[in-house]
């Protein structure tokens, strides 16, 4: 009675021992390294395509299709368009997929990337990636100063600016402008346009005679009789202007780093002034608008007059301290003519991990078991030597549950690793923490952050980065046409000062509908016609993050 149980059982055990055999593998795949061929901060007409730099691994002998769909407000924008893929085989590769808007007033806030099979069945990984890409009937985009931002330019010396545009009109006139918080500053010089065809390239400038600072550079779109204001951008570009230039500002490392106290930090700028004694200039270490503990910087001998390439450093020579910006001096040994800081984010002690690479890079969505791979150069006091080690974080919270690499005694004073980590379930990291330790990991002497996201499932999204907004939420007024009022929508993600006024189509402030704070969420404001003509009326939303436009056609 027992041989055939166990006859029954070595049959189960065959079935069961077969299908682990004949299973399909997990796939070890990543889409990551995802970046666009426009800046965030673009104005980009109808047809405008935004190319999609993607870094894949694909495990899959079938391959995979790879592709980009752009949304808005959470779901996939109206009006879109987007390029095919051909079946990219098993290996690593990049990827250029595209999309734009094809009509319509769309901001893209969210754009999708994602794999299908062959077959389109499965998608085997997706990650959303935050955007701000405004679209419609006008843009103006692949915007480039004459300088980095953030310098200080002599008086009288041009702010150039080239760009690419495009309009839905026979032609049109292009103004650059500056712009200071929530106005445009009184007293500069600025070049005018002539008329232009529909679309193409330009290039605008202005100056200051005198002290002066801005916020953004305001583009002004008319049509090209002068009579009609069409559009109008801002483009996020702090810049100053001053007796003493000192521009085209570059540092040595990354604007957010960790650093030996041994390191200098190395700016690189143009020095340009008229006194003929000549000038000194200095740069310091700043923490929280004082000077940083600890912090020392490089003499000055005496610039001569005339512009001129400088180079100057600061560094903390002692103690952990954070530097949150780089002031820029200049004057004389004894007396101070001009100063100003420039933001960045370096944090100084007696060890560190630098000049750190991710494959793939960041922002990135890995398969299950797929490594992250990271280099890294470190730098000690700790004469025995010492161990480094990644984990994956959020909001600096370490995540457990990985699987990774030990760490070999790297020896002092400094030198290169490399380490790798993975995550069998899901798993969404905003950085990795490296964290130095001794030979016996008895003592930790560092734990610094390095901001990057990754994320371990099949579907998943980035939620914070660093974006500089181009519009602030405004929707379509409707109905449109409208008489006599019409009903506003405004979305805001955080509670901020904000302005909402309707103007003419020669740019005459017509009503004011809010100006003060309002909160995060979604609000509408309506505009009465009453006592108004028949005609175009443009809507401006203005925050800190930028400024929105859009039209509304009174019919009576």
């Amino acid at each position: 009675m027992l041989r055939p149980c166990n006859h029954l059982l070595r049959s189960a055990i065959l079935v069961v021992l077969s299908a682990l055999v004949l299973a399909p593998a997990a796939r070890a795949e990543y889409l990551g390294n995802i970046t666009f061929d426009k800046e965030l901060s673009s104005f980009l007409p109808h047809g405008e395509h935004v190319t999609v730099s993607v870094d894949y691994k694909i495990d899959d002998p079938a391959g995979r299709r790879i592709y980009v769909v752009p949304y808005a407000n959470g779901s996939p924008a109206p009006g879109y368009g987007v390029s095919g893929s051909a079946v990219y085989p098993a290996g690593i590769g990049t990827a250029t997929p595209y999309f734009t808007i094809l009509s319509g007033e769309v901001l893209v806030d969210e754009v999708r990337v994602y794999t299908r099979d062959p077959d389109f069945t499965t998608t085997p990984l997706e990650i959303f990636v935050p955007a701000a890409f405004q679209f419609g009937a006008r843009g103006v985009f692949n915007i480039q100063p004459s300088t980095t931002p953030y310098g200080q330019l002599p008086h009288g010396t041009n702010l150039s600016v080239t760009f690419d545009y495009a309009v839905d009109a026979p032609s049109c006139r292009i103004y650059a402008r500056p712009w200071s918080g929530s106005h445009q500053p009184g007293g500069y010089s600025a070049s005018g346009s002539g008329v232009l065809p529909p679309s193409g390239s330009s290039v605008q400038s202005f100056s200051f005679a005198a002290d002066a600072e801005i916020s953004h550079i305001r583009f002004l779109v008319y049509s090209g009789d002068g009579s009609t204001l069409l559009d109008e951008f801002l483009y996020p570009f702090p810049c100053r202007w001053s007796e003493w230039g000192l521009y085209d500002i570059q540092f040595d490392h990354d604007s957010t780093t960790s650093l030996h106290n041994s390191q200098n930090l190395l700016s690189s700028f143009t020095f340009d002034h008229q006194d003929p004694a000549g000038l000194r200039v200095w740069t310091w270490s700043i923490q929280d608008g004082g000077y940083c503990p600890g912090s020392v910087y490089q003499g000055s001998i005496l610039e001569p007059a005339g512009a001129h390439s400088v180079t100057r450093y600061t560094r903390v020579s002692t103690g952990t301290e954070v530097v949150d910006h780089i002031r820029f001096l200049i004057g004389t040994t004894t007396e101070i003519y001009s100063e100003f800081d420039v933001p960045l984010h370096v944090t100084y002690g007696p060890h560190a991990v630098q000049n750190i690479a991710f494959s793939p890079g960041a922002p990135a969505i890995l398969s299950y078991g797929e490594r992250l791979d990271m280099t890294f150069d470190y730098v000690t006091d700790e004469a025995a030597g010492v161990r480094v080690y990644g984990r994956g974080a959020y909001n600096e919270t370490p995540l457990f549950g990985m699987t990774s690499a030990g760490s070999p005694l790297y020896p002092a004073p400094s030198g290169s690793g490399d380490f790798w980590l993975t995550y069998d379930g899901d798993t969404t990291a905003n950085s990795i923490r490296f964290t130095m330790v001794s030979a016996d990991q008895s003592q930790t002497f560092l734990n610094w952050f390095e901001p990057g996201w990754f994320i371990w499932a099949g579907s998943g999204s980035v939620t914070d980065v660093d974006l500089a907004p181009v519009a602030t939420g405004l929707g379509q007024g409707y109905p449109n046409p409208f008489n006599p009022t019409a009903t506003i929508p405004v979305k805001l993600a955080r509670s901020c000062q904000a302005t909402l006024a309707v103007y003419d189509v020669k740019g005459r402030l017509v009503r004011t509908l809010h100006d003060g704070i309002l909160a995060a969420g979604e609000h509408t404001f309506t505009f009465d016609g009453t006592g108004l003509g028949s005609g175009t009326y443009l809507y401006r939303l203005q925050t800190p993050d930028g400024v929105e436009t859009r039209r509304l056609m009174l019919v009576k």
